[in-house]
């Protein structure tokens, strides 16, 4: 079997390709046309939005006309021999896709710029350009031009597409991340932050904490709300990092930060500020320590160990799946069953416990509530055989080539294609990530012959296998070519390439407003929460005029509504309560606002559905209620939903 090269040979031989790149490229022409196409990008833009066209229509066709000179220019430039039409064909396909990937963070700094923070659109294209001029520019360097052999080493090009892409991707989501409204569950877990508790009904409090702590910070906003789900990443990224670096090689540790920055739900939970953030760095971690521990048998990794557990619990009560699998492995692992008569894991299970120790009490003098609602309650209710849509969200959120590049490397090497001595996998590598994998998908997946599992249950379990994933992307040394893994390998990149797009594309058009979704519904995670909020305050002030006291609002759905405005409203979160004062569920709303404090209260009901407002058990509640209004909701002048409301004055309780 032929030896992989070096570290150092391989880093020599990166910087190297880099250099020669750079050098090659960057040269008086490339940078002069550059330059040229920046100009007449600005000056088409200065024209057609001074002939008032629509502003994405002058900055998408002042994109264009810059990046097609840059090209046309640059194309020819230098060649020596005439291309044949195939290498020409790859070479649009390149160009086109860069091209899209520099307009969607240009579009996203401009939307940021102008709809944010208001700045005029004249001044804020020049940053905009900027930003979009460096990502084409890179991307001529790296991808569109350079045919040097080298470039196609896996060993250098993997890390070149690594640092390439990620830093897109976290300047793309940090963009993004202040111009995306809050979805109704961040805007619920910003309420566990204003009343900072050892735990609630639903979960633990580490979301709380981090969001307590970021907005305390940086005051509140939609990226200081979502800014610990994005450090959460990065810390996941540096153990997963680590953790492949242990079990494979660097070019594997590289692809392994690559798939975690593309595929879907690896990307949404940096974005989003829920509790599979702190849950996902927590798993990682933990990760990390017991392949330290279980397979470089390390005794000092297990207070890691302890101490991931124990932040992943104080996170989602999920991770315990961790420790179903770590006895699994040590049962099956001859090597390491001697762990078992060993200290060092009770003590692993001591410490987590003790990290873990508040939400215990909390439950204790809570009747055991949040035990009960993540625990027997998830196991009761209506029989409803679902495993066709678990395995249907697998798909949805890792891709079809991951899912099937999964269930490849989770086979053992026999039935996959190839020995031991032609994968440089030890068996006791492959063991420690098939179980770490699947002993916890087998809890959801008999979950799901019952019950119906939600989208993100199966999320970090797949962290396990992650590592293998990224060491098959590439052929080992010996392997014949064209297995079925050849064809999962020849479909990464076409993949890679389309989930950046789709992924720009996608917050893009939520930032938008959904042009063409029609108008909110109650469940619409991406909706105009803003807007919603805008024009409840101009009806709060109404009826406070009217009455002579500021009103109690009050979300009619379980939940999203009241969250929503909580944030959004001025003083939403000390004067907003639930669907719990008319004997409906609202989770913590109900705590936070129980029914007696809003006796004799005027209460201004709102929600998306017409039904709930006219409910006619509603009158019961109030000495009199008033009629049912209707309201438009517009952003740019554009229609973009209704809601409904009505005000019962002084409430019964």
């Amino acid at each position: 079997m032929k030896e992989p090269e070096p570290k150092n040979a391989v880093w020599d031989s990166t910087r190297s390709i880099l250099v020669t790149a750079v050098i090659d490229r960057c040269n008086i022409r490339f940078v002069g046309v550059g330059l040229l196409s920046m100009v007449i990008d600005l000056l088409v833009f200065q024209v057609l939005f001074a002939i008032r066209a629509n502003l994405e229509l002058s900055q998408i066709t002042s994109f264009f006309s810059g990046a097609i000179l840059s090209f046309a220019l640059n194309a020819d430039g230098g060649a020596s021999e005439p291309k044949q039409s195939s290498i020409r064909w790859a070479l649009y396909s390149r160009f086109l896709l860069v091209a899209l990937l520099a307009l969607l963070l240009r579009s996203a700094v401009l939307m940021l710029l102008v709809g944010n923070w208001h700045w005029q659109p004249q001044t804020a294209i020049l940053v905009a350009i900027l930003m979009a001029a460096a990502v084409f520019q890179v991307g001529a360097v790296f991808f569109i031009y350079v045919q040097s052999d080298a470039s196609e080493n896996p060993a250098i090009r993997w890390p070149v597409v690594t640092i390439s892409v990620v830093a897109y991707v976290l300047i793309l989501k940090l963009i993004f991340m202040g111009c995306v409204n809050l979805i109704p569950e961040e805007a619920y877990y910003w309420n566990y932050a204003q009343h900072l508790d050892w735990g609630y009904l639903d979960h633990p409090p580490m979301v709380a904490w981090l969001i307590w702590l970021s907005t305390s910070l940086l005051g509140k906003s939609e990226l200081s709300v979502r800014l610990s789900a994005y450090v959460c990443w990065i810390l996941a990224a540096i153990f997963m990092f680590r953790l492949t670096l242990n079990l494979y090689d660097r070019p594997a540790a590289f692809r392994t930060i690559l798939l975690l920055a593309v595929l879907p739900i690896y990307f949404g939970l940096g974005f989003f500020m829920t509790p599979d953030a702190p849950l996902y760095a927590a798993w990682a971690g933990c990760l990390y320590f017991l392949e330290r521990a279980l397979v470089a048998q390390n005794r000092r990794a297990w207070w890691g160990v302890g101490t991931c557990v124990g932040l992943g619990m104080l996170s989602k009560y999920t991770i315990a799946l961790l420790g179903l699998g770590a006895l699994t492995f040590l049962l099956i692992d001859r090597q390491s069953r001697r762990w078992l008569f060993r200290p060092e894991p009770y003590i692993a299970a001591i410490t987590s416990v003790i990290i873990f120790s508040p939400v215990i009490f909390w439950n204790m003098r809570n009747g055991w509530m949040s035990f009960v609602f993540q625990g027997s309650d998830r196991w009761t209710g209506r029989y409803d055989f679902s495993l066709h849509l678990l395995i249907g969200m697998i798909l949805l959120l890792l891709t079809p080539t991951a899912s099937l590049g999964i269930m490849r490397v989770l086979l053992p090497q026999k039935l996959a294609g190839a020995s031991a001595s032609q994968t440089g996998i030890k068996r006791q590598q492959h063991l420690w990530s098939v179980t770490f994998t699947l002993v916890p998908l087998s809890v959801f997946v008999i979950y799901s012959l019952f019950y119906k599992p939600k989208l993100n249950w199966t999320a970090p379990i797949w962290l396990a296998v992650i590592p293998l994933l990224a060491w098959d992307m590439v052929p080992p040394w010996g392997q014949l070519p064209g297995s079925f893994a050849q064809f999962i390998r020849r479909s990464w990149m076409p993949t890679i390439m389309a989930l950046l797009i789709i992924h720009g594309a996608s917050f893009y058009y939520i930032s938008l407003g959904l042009p063409g979704a029609g108008p909110m519904t109650p469940s619409r995670l991406f909706g105009e929460w803003r807007a919603l909020a805008n024009s409840v305050e101009t009806v709060k002030r109404r009826v406070e005029l009217e009455t002579g006291s500021k009103p109690v609002i009050v979300g009619m759905d379980k939940n999203f509504i009241s969250s929503e405005l909580s944030f959004y409203e001025h003083d939403g979160a000390r004067n907003t309560g639930g669907a719990h004062f008319f004997g409906n569920r609202s989770l913590m709303w109900a705590f936070w606002f129980p029914r007696p404090a809003a006796v004799g209260r005027n209460i201004l009901m709102v929600d998306l559905d017409r039904k709930r407002v006219e409910d006619p058990s509603l009158p019961q509640y109030f000495k009199t209620v008033g009629d049912v209004f209707k309201e438009t909701l517009k952003k740019d002048g554009r229609v973009v939903g209704y809601f409904y409301w009505r005000v019962g004055y002084s409430y019964r309780g």
